[in-house]
């Protein structure tokens, strides 16, 4: 891609986990990053102009001056991060809805050259279901995550340009600092992981790698549109995973966390603890886009026992 040619994408929640990781990537293969955050300075301070000279931050209301090819919106404060309180709930809202209006508002005003919108969203659309094996014509299910990630979704409809959902996964990476892997290692080092309740609840993963990947795919390719299930081919009980995860770093596993201790210590938000999710990325396999990581063992391998 030379100079003239050189696409632009807006990145909204660009200093996140995905965020950053998709940053880094785009500018490898040759786009311009707008990095969009409520904080300029914080962007700045994550991709220092003289590191990244194809990166430009921005704040929120400067949306009207960009000319992006693609925007991809990842904004959204974390769902795990603390107890869901009604205040909480609301801010995890707000996070999500109110940068995404933000964003549409732009697209359809602003931004008459934007060639493609791509909104996360994630699998806990679906709601706790079992043993049922979940696709992307899934009907929503119900619980506070399903509700948020409708909210979420509906956002986007009835845009100009070409758009994709991107419904993530529990996404897995090598990263000590960020992530959902981050937060579970300790435990499991020191050998006090555990399983949540019977352990026999789906769950559904990814590897960073392929989320950013899978997310240039999308910007790529013209036949990619509608929704999209971003987990790797194999989802896994909760069981399975724990197993896997100590065995990677040496550890025992035999502790268990009764469903009613978790209500005690996370209320409300141990429906993302129990809640079974058994999905797959059917629209993702139909694609053509080739899984760097398929199964849970390649994704472990990668992020615990690679050196």
């Amino acid at each position: 891609m030379t100079a003239t040619e050189k696409k632009w994408i807006a990145i909204s929640g660009a200093s996140g986990f995905v965020g950053q990781a998709l940053c880094h990537a785009l500018l490898q293969k040759g786009y311009g990053v707008y990095a969009l955050g409520r904080d300029k300075t914080k962007l700045s301070k994550c991709f220092p102009g003289e590191v990244y000279p194809d990166l430009q931050p921005h704040d929120y209301s400067e949306l009207a001056s960009l000319r992006p090819h693609a925007i991809v919106n990842l904004a959204g404060e974390n769902i795990a991060q603390r107890r869901w309180s009604l205040a909480q709930k609301q801010r995890l809202l707000d996070s999500r809805v109110q940068t995404t209006r933000q964003l549409v508002s732009a697209a359809r005003r602003d931004w008459p050259t934007l060639s493609c919108f791509i909104s996360a969203s994630a699998i806990g659309v679906y709601g706790d279901r079992g043993e049922s094996l979940l696709d992307e014509n899934s009907a929503a299910g119900n619980g506070f995550s399903a509700e948020l990630c409708r909210h979420w979704e509906a956002c986007v409809d009835n845009l100009p340009c070409r758009t994709v959902i991107a419904r993530l996964g529990v996404v897995l990476d090598r990263d000590r600092k960020q992530g959902a892997l981050a937060k579970m290692r300790p435990a499991f080092a020191l050998g006090l992981g555990t399983r949540f309740g019977s352990g026999q609840q789906w769950q559904a993963y990814i590897h960073r790698r392929d989320v950013v990947e899978a997310l240039c795919f999308f910007i790529d390719r013209e036949e990619c549109r509608g929704v999209y299930n971003l987990v790797s081919p194999e989802p896994v009980r909760n069981q399975e995973f724990s197993q896997q995860l100590a065995r990677a770093l040496h550890r025992p596993l035999f502790l268990q966390m009764p469903q009613a201790v978790a209500a005690l210590l996370f209320g409300e938000m141990q429906e993302l603890f129990f809640s079974s999710q058994r999905v797959v990325p059917a629209a993702l396999a139909s694609s053509g886009y080739p899984f760097q990581f398929s199964s849970m063992e390649a994704i472990l391998r990668d992020c615990v026992e690679r050196p």
